[in-house]
């Protein structure tokens, strides 16, 4: 993936977050615990993210506000039955210029998962697969699962 791909990052989050992430900002998980939220994590992938260190770093994935390539994804998809109550915050781009921003290969779960900083991340990325219309694959479930994580976020 190049820069003039990324036209948005986008971020997933409760309605009723919007007016504390407009006063405070996105946070990450970890700081995101000191107010009062809902949230749409799931905690299965949660706690596997929870002692997660990102390589190079002294930094866990706690440490960081998770942002989406693209929000149509596993995790939008597992939130249906709250589509009246949550919403996508579309994130610049430019975003990706600050110091410390990390993606992730896949999704940052994974336990495949490689991180990067955000300049060598976009080269490691498949757009194709991140802005695919489906991460299905019915006939070959080995594309699927690497399509299902690669990075969203």
């Amino acid at each position: 993936m190049e820069w003039a791909d990324v036209k948005e990052l986008h971020f997933i989050t409760p309605i009723e977050n919007v007016l504390s992430i407009m006063k405070y900002g996105i946070l990450s998980h970890r700081l995101s615990k000191q107010l009062p939220h809902d949230s749409v994590a799931m905690q299965e992938i949660q706690d596997r993210r929870r002692n997660k260190k990102i390589p190079g770093t002294d930094k866990y994935i706690h440490d960081h506000a998770n942002l989406y390539f693209d929000a149509h994804n596993a995790t939008l998809s597992k939130l249906r039955s709250r589509n009246n109550e949550i919403c996508i915050l579309q994130v610049s781009p430019e975003i990706l210029d600050l110091r410390g921003v990390i993606i992730s290969d896949r999704n940052a779960a994974s336990d495949w998962a490689r991180f990067y900083p955000a300049q060598e991340g976009l080269a490691a990325i498949d757009k194709d697969l991140v802005y695919a219309f489906s991460w299905k694959h019915p006939n070959n479930k080995y594309e699927e699962m690497e399509h299902y994580n690669t990075p969203r976020n």
